[in-house]
C-alpha cells in the first residue's frame, strides 16, 4: 500500500488562517472594549506568563518578531505598567520580561476575550477535540521553537558576487 503524502501545505494554509482571523477579530475586540494593546502584546504577554522571567531576546525569537518592534513592545507595556523589565542577575546584558499584577489582570479579560470568540464557533466543531489539536500543535511548535530547527538569516552576510 502506497504511504499517504502528508499534507503541510494544508496545515501550513489552514493554520495561518486561523490565525489571522482570531488576530483580526481580537484586535477588533480589544479596540472596542478600549484596552491600550493588540493581540501581538498579548502573545508577548502569555509568554511572559508561561516562561517568567523570560529574556526579550528569547520572546523576540519565540514570537518571531524582528527585536525593533520588540523593543518598542515592551517599552509599551512596561510604560502602561503592565510588564517589568530588568537586568538579568546573572548578565547584565540581558534584559528579563515578567508580568506585572496589572498585566496578569489584563491579560486575564483579554484572554476570557479568547474564550468567548472559541466558544462563539464551537457549536460547528462538534467533531473535532480541540484539547487533543491543541496538545499537537503545541508539540509541533515546542520542535520548531528548538535550537535544532531554527534556521539561521542570513541578511547581515553580504554575497560577495553583488556588486556594490
Amino acid at each position: 500500500m502506497a504511504e499517504l503524502k502528508k499534507d503541510y501545505l494544508t496545515v501550513s494554509t489552514y493554520s495561518a488562517i486561523l490565525h489571522r482571523q482570531l488576530q483580526r477579530d481580537m484586535n477588533q475586540l480589544l479596540i472596542k472594549d478600549k484596552l491600550p494593546v493588540n493581540i501581538t502584546e498579548m502573545y508577548l504577554m502569555v509568554l511572559i506568563l508561561e516562561s517568567q522571567p523570560i529574556s526579550q531576546r528569547r520572546a523576540s525569537t519565540t514570537l518571531a518578531v524582528d527585536e525593533g518592534l520588540m523593543k518598542r513592545m515592551v517599552k509599551h507595556l512596561t510604560a502602561l505598567g503592565l510588564i517589568h523589565k530588568e537586568a538579568s542577575a546573572k548578565d547584565k546584558r540581558v534584559k528579563e520580561l515578567t508580568l506585572t499584577e496589572d498585566g496578569k489582570e489584563l491579560l486575564d479579560y483579554g484572554l476570557s476575550q479568547v474564550e468567548k470568540w472559541w466558544d462563539s464557533i464551537a457549536p460547528d466543531l462538534k467533531d473535532i477535540d480541540i484539547n487533543h489539536l491543541g496538545r499537537e500543535l503545541f508539540d509541533i511548535s515546542r520542535v520548531v521553537l528548538s535550537d535544532r530547527h531554527q534556521i539561521p538569516l542570513k541578511n547581515d552576510v553580504v554575497d560577495p558576487k553583488v556588486k556594490k
